[in-house]
């Protein structure tokens, strides 16, 4: 009865329909939460969904002892949990198991409590826990504990994610999804690039990067260690868990993941210990490592005992046979993301029970020293701790898994400082840090290799464009976690801290997609960097980046060197292997001049290198040529060294020169870069696009809002121009179809009309200009809504209105303006055409009295109907049209009548699949109503030129908004209908 029970519930979820929000976050990770309560904080509909019972990820899973960084990098909601962290331990009540004086206050790298930030780096899981859910549930954020159908689960249609699938059937659709999983579960079913995995060096021109046996010096065994299951006996076969190599050369790419562990949670304090018994199916031969690593004078690093609050440790892995279970997360054709939920948490237990097995190892085995033993006993897990698992942590330090490839990778470049995201949406500052990956035999012994940690110098920002999708793959997912990032920049990228930061800054990028119907990859960072610096996010300084494309002083091809340079390599910060100075000689005949290579066109970025000392010159002249000219620009070589520099944005570059004339110290040659502008780049954040504004001569590197303020609030050209030198020409009821433009032209208030663009200018002294309003009226009942009147609205037409969303879009925007000031009357006709709406006149239009009647017909006037339905020419279909026209002008001579063509069709397979070929003369049917519109002076909404444009310029586009080949969806109305409604409703007064 109970199996009975839960198969009908379970069917019970799969029937219902998908729970729609505006953002759906899945993964109750750290990220998972602060994702959630921004997207709440900004007023948007949210549900986190969790796999797990329990939220917070490592976070709430014993990584107490935070990898920060710099706690600079810390803002928003990533320092409102630190913080709130820090105010929890200000309680005295908060130290039970030890004084608040006893503990100290030692954290990573600064103190575990810091008075003057008033955040804490160091806390017991509970807290974390405790803090994450009163978060929740201040933003009552609904939570749903279910695990993605890792098969079928994510389900999309038209490149965005519809909706996800739970494994129990439930499903959860939204506008925006966020992965915040540690596995990146929803890539693969979006069908977004990912990676598993360490690249090549040469993938992304790092050094460190690969299988790296050489430089794996940390966390390493002891030497002398033999490999084989009987020592000195080949045949015996290696020990479990040792390959024969390393798998390849180093810097070589492989398919192996950094090893995971459990970040243990450990207490010395009696009262609140529990002992760890042998686990189940405990091996002494698993531990035979660990037993030759004593033998070959390991002592101590067999786990760390970092000490949180009330006499707790956050032990992770720490020396060569440890907490790390090395090269168990991966095998021969599987890894840890292609294992089902299930799997991975058996995976898990092995891995709890290897490391209960070492613990319990150290602690009783005869073959572990009894000094070993006795330093080790004194310790157990936690009684307060993890009280539903057997006060074992929850998560499994799930350290790298899925990692998505975007248009935008960050790599060690970006680390070191060398490379710099212009669009930060948070910072990062922790060493780029990977564990071990295997074991294998080296020089015949065993040794650990793929230990990483690089430092890094300063907080560097994190791109938008890495934690979103390539474009033209799914259209509504951010990755703060397994974001675009290779192997190097992950191991910096991945802590919790960082994950915090990233992924409120993806809830507010999603909230702006969401309010201006973007994907998520055209959200522009000029809007995006206003809201997160509003939201409390550090960024660091704003950056005009780093190229793309670089040219160095020692790429010959495209490097002209002229006159007397010397090599150098006594300071640092150069691209390559070294760079050139003049030796402050020859100025004037010395020059360095770069080309770009052919992929360097349009308007472009363009960056300087050198490197500073007090001996460099402060005036350098660099000569640019480009589409415009030449222009020269005087760099100060003296600073500012060690980083790219830009020197300007310029359109169609040919050269750049470094010179040496007049300076007054040594000049430096050593790289130029490039990077491409897209035609959504605002740098100045002024509302114009950085390529319009170099194209029109203005500096877009600085603002010129006032100057465009000015532009759009005085017709008058501000005074560029005097009355005195202007003809004030007025046009009137001006009237388009595809081969005329009609229009009147008056010169002043009431002076001699030009009937047609054969105008001949007065010959007046110093008349030079012609300044022309457009004046075009809103419409009839739109003027009299604004003026406080109610109306009735009738809309007519076929199942393009019946059913259309433009009918309650249009409803929506002027119901915002006009509440409660009008009625709608949908009296659409589905199938029908326009003899059946002569026929049915009566009751579906004059008997509502409308103050103003919508009509279209058009579509279904062309059709060529097989059922015996008579087909109805033009001219019986403009007879019809007129006849509604003139009945309804009887009945009421001041009502307002509108009409519109529609959108154009094409022969969809989902549809009719003719819905095109049975509407061959469908063009003429509309431009008879734009005759009958001119000839009876009539508003005409002409939507049939908008989606014919968008048909011929991206089909894709077209047929995504035209599923069925004639009905336009919600979203094709909404990008294409209502704009053009909005705008001739209001006279041209409002933009859509």
């Amino acid at each position: 009865m109970k199996y009975f029970l839960l198969l009908t519930a379970m069917a019970a979820h799969a029937a219902a329909a998908p729970v729609s929000y505006d953002i759906v976050v899945y993964g109750g990770t750290s990220g998972g939460v602060i994702a959630a309560v921004q997207a709440a904080k900004s007023g948007r509909s949210v549900v986190l969904i969790s796999p797990t019972p329990h939220l917070g990820g490592l976070t709430t899973s014993g990584l107490g002892w935070t990898d920060l960084g710099e706690s600079s990098i810390l803002g928003g909601l990533s320092r409102e949990f630190y913080h709130r962290v820090y105010q929890h331990y200000q309680n005295d009540a908060a130290w039970n198991w030890q004084s608040r004086s006893a503990y100290g206050n030692a954290g990573q790298g600064g103190p575990a409590f810091n008075a003057t930030t008033q955040v804490a780096s160091v806390f017991e899981p509970k807290v974390a826990e405790s803090i994450f859910l009163t978060m929740i549930q201040e933003r009552n954020v609904p939570v749903v504990t279910g695990r993605l159908d890792l098969g079928n689960g994510v389900v999309s249609s038209s490149g965005k994610i519809d909706h996800i699938r739970l494994e129990d059937g439930r499903e959860f659709a939204g506008k925006i999804f966020i992965d915040a999983s540690y596995e990146g579960d929803l890539l693969p079913g979006a069908g977004v690039s990912f990676t598993v995995g360490r690249e090549a060096n040469a993938t992304y021109g790092e050094d460190y990067s690969g299988i790296q046996s050489a430089r794996a010096t940390k966390n390493q065994l002891p030497n002398g260690i033999d490999p084989y299951v009987t020592a000195g006996n080949a045949a015996s076969g290696l020990l479990p868990g040792v390959n024969a190599t390393a798998g390849g050369a180093d810097g070589a790419g492989d398919d192996k993941l950094q090893a995971y562990c459990f970040r243990m949670a450990l207490t010395d304090v009696p009262a609140n210990r529990v002992a760890i018994p042998k686990p189940p199916g405990y091996n002494e031969a698993d531990y035979e490592l660990l037993f030759r690593a004593i033998e070959a004078g390991q002592t101590s690093g067999f786990f760390k005992f970092d000490l949180m609050p009330n006499r707790k440790t956050d032990s992770n892995n720490n020396g060569g046979i440890s907490t790390d279970y090395i090269g168990k997360n991966y095998g021969p054709g599987w890894n840890w993301t292609t294992l089902n939920h299930d799997q991975r948490l058996a995976l898990a237990k092995q891995h709890e029970n290897w490391q209960r097995g070492l613990i319990w190892t150290l602690q009783n085995h005869a073959r572990v020293p009894s000094n070993i033993r006795t330093n080790y006993s004194q310790w157990g897990l936690p009684a307060d701790e993890f009280t539903d698992n057997g006060n074992w942590p929850w998560q499994l330090y799930v350290r790298e898994a899925r990692r998505m490839v975007s248009d935008y990778v960050m790599n060690q470049r970006h680390c070191s400082g060398e490379s710099v995201a212009a669009d930060s949406i948070g910072l990062a500052a922790y060493a780029m840090d990977s564990h071990h990956t295997q074991r294998h035999v080296k020089n015949g012994v065993v040794k650990n290799e793929g230990d990483v940690q690089m430092a890094v110098g300063n907080p560097y920002p994190v791109s938008y464009r890495s934690i979103v999708p390539k474009a033209g793959q799914c259209r509504n997912l951010l990755v703060p976690w397994s974001l675009s990032a290779s192997h190097m920049a992950f191991g910096s990228i991945r802590m919790e801290p960082v994950f915090m930061i990233l992924s409120q800054s993806a809830a507010l990028g999603a909230d702006l997609a969401i309010r201006d119907n973007l994907d998520v990859q055209q959200v522009p960072y000029s809007k995006l960097r206003p809201v997160l610096v509003a939201a409390g996010q550090a960024l660091g300084e704003p950056s005009a980046g780093s190229p793309e494309i670089v040219v160095d002083n020692t790429d010959t091809p495209r490097v002209t060197v002229t006159g007397t340079w010397t090599s150098g390599t006594s300071t640092t910060g150069y691209i390559g292997s070294d760079y050139i100075h003049d030796g402050n000689t020859g100025q004037g005949a010395n020059q360095v001049a770069y080309t770009p290579p052919a992929s360097v066109t349009g308007v472009q970025r363009v960056y300087l290198r050198w490197t500073s000392h007090t001996n460099r010159a402060s005036n350098v002249p660099v000569r640019v040529v480009d589409a415009k000219g030449t222009r020269t620009i005087l760099v100060d070589q003296k600073s500012n060294g060690g980083k790219w520099n830009l020197l300007g944005l310029f359109k169609g570059v040919q050269s750049v020169t470094i010179m040496t004339t007049a300076a007054n110290g040594y000049v430096i040659a050593d790289a130029v870069g490039f990077a491409p502008v897209s035609a959504d780049d605002d740098t100045d954040d002024d509302g114009v696009s950085d390529i319009r504004e170099v194209e029109v001569g203005l500096n877009p590197l600085v603002s010129n809002s006032t100057f465009f303020d000015a532009i759009r609030s005085h017709p008058d050209y501000f005074n560029l121009h005097s009355d005195g030198e202007i003809f004030d020409l007025h046009i009137h009821q001006p009237v388009y179809t595809p081969s005329l433009l009609r229009f009147g032209i008056t010169m002043g208030p009431a002076s001699d009309v030009f009937e047609n663009f054969q105008l001949v200018a007065p010959q007046q002294p110093g008349k030079r200009f012609f300044r022309i309003a457009l004046h075009s009226d809103p419409a009839a009942f739109v003027t009299a809504l604004a003026a406080g009147q109610n109306r009735t609205i009738v809309v007519y037409g076929t199942s393009l209105t019946a059913s259309g969303a433009w009918v309650s879009q249009m409803s929506a925007w002027l119901s915002a303006k006009y509440p409660n000031k009008f009625t709608i009357v949908n009296s659409g006709l589905s199938g029908k055409n326009s003899a059946e709406g002569l026929a049915q006149l009566q009751t579906k239009v004059l008997n509502r009295n409308p103050d103003t009647v919508f009509i279209e017909f058009a579509m279904n006037d062309a059709f060529l109907y097989s059922d015996g339905t008579p087909s109805l020419s033009v001219q019986q279909a403009k007879t019809n049209l007129e006849t509604m026209i003139q009945a309804i002008q009887q009945q009421n001579p001041q009502v307002e009548i509108i009409l519109q063509t529609m959108n154009t069709v094409w022969n969809s397979p989902t549809g009719s699949n003719q819905s095109a070929s049975l509407r061959p003369n469908l063009a003429a049917y509309y431009e008879m109503y734009r005759d009958v519109a001119a000839g009876r002076g009539l508003l005409l909404i002409d939507h049939q030129a908008n989606w014919a444009a968008l048909q011929g310029r991206s089909p894709a586009t077209f047929q995504s908004y035209v599923q069925d080949g004639v009905h336009p969806n919600a979203e094709g109305c909404a990008k294409v209908t209502l704009p053009l409604l909005q705008w001739k409703l209001s006279g041209g007064r409002e933009l859509p």
